[in-house]
């Protein structure tokens, strides 16, 4: 081989192994260019999803922001509420003649959090605060909304005992003047249907706002301790808002066979996880995904969990 051919191989074989990089690097270019679009995409139609979210409950903010306050209140029906209320803490949904704490406030103590944060039948009690923000109910998340779920726990053996609604609006029936209260309010009275809806309309009521995380939602930023701002970087930096999103940063999504649980008001109850086992918020942070932080991080994020 003369040298013109030798040298002519050689320069043959550069341009191509410099074509073959070029067309390597344009590849993995447009990969990530797709990959970046793809991200884009999701991401806004996660955003427009929020907002419709927030829409539905009345808050008004772009999907683009993450953390939204909750409204004072959601809009419910006044008369029917307070029927609810008078129910939360009516004996007489029970079948039972021997306990007298087999109603609904028994379990969820409205002044530790909406939950009494003790286990029954396997599953630690949720809180009935902000519960109509959810989309879905029970541990497992197989309810579809609120009624069936009020009506689910009265009938239910393992928790109220009422046995059949049509059997819990009977034994109301008997309470003349409870009565006389649907009727006013219920243009077909006092039926099993109708004590499921007042509890509900009762349970629109139960809104956690005002708390330092609202008004720092709001734009009043000194309200937030700086470590509980940091907090809130970490939260999104750790992934915690892949599972706890929405305006009560959770109760939207099943993973793994289990309702991933609000956490607003986190700091108000005693017991966590769907078992109840662990009893301190800072020992719950490491079991999480993304939850191996160092101990600043978590002691921050931990604070801003508490002002949830």
């Amino acid at each position: 081989m003369t040298r013109r051919v030798l040298w002519s191989t050689v320069g043959a074989c550069v341009v191509l192994v410099l074509v073959a990089a070029a067309l390597v690097a344009w590849y993995r270019q447009a990969q990530r260019q797709a990959a970046a679009a793809e991200a884009a995409r999701l991401e806004a139609e996660a955003a427009a999803a929020r907002e419709a979210l927030y829409r539905q409950f009345g808050i008004d903010a772009p999907g683009t922001r993450l953390f939204v306050p909750l409204p004072p209140e959601l809009p419910y029906h006044q008369g029917r509420a307070k029927l609810g209320r008078a129910l939360f803490n009516d004996r007489r949904l029970t079948r039972s003649q021997i306990s007298q704490g087999l109603v609904c406030g028994a379990c969820h103590h409205l002044g530790a959090g909406g939950t009494d944060s003790k286990v029954h039948h396997g599953v630690l009690t949720r809180s009935v605060y902000n519960a109509a923000f959810a989309t879905s109910y029970l541990h497992d998340g197989s309810l579809p909304d609120l009624h069936a779920a009020v009506g689910k726990m009265i009938e239910d053996p393992h928790f109220c005992w009422g046995g059949p609604l049509a059997g819990v609006a009977a034994r109301l029936a008997q309470d003349a003047n409870l009565a006389k209260r649907f009727q006013v309010v219920y243009t077909d009275g006092l039926t099993g249907t109708n004590v499921v809806d007042a509890v509900v309309e009762y349970l629109k009521t139960l809104v956690t706002d005002g708390t330092p995380y609202d008004f720092w939602c709001a734009g009043h930023v000194d309200r937030l301790t700086a470590e509980q701002r940091r907090g809130s970087e970490v939260y999104l930096a750790a992934g915690c808002m892949d599972c706890h999103d929405g305006p009560v940063l959770g109760s939207r999504k099943v993973v793994r066979g289990r309702k991933v649980p609000a956490l607003r008001g986190l700091g108000l109850r005693k017991a966590y996880l769907t078992e109840g086992k662990v009893k301190d918020l800072d020992a719950v942070v490491p079991m999480m995904p993304g939850g191996d932080l160092s101990p600043e991080d978590r002691k921050a994020l931990v604070a801003f969990l508490k002002a949830l």
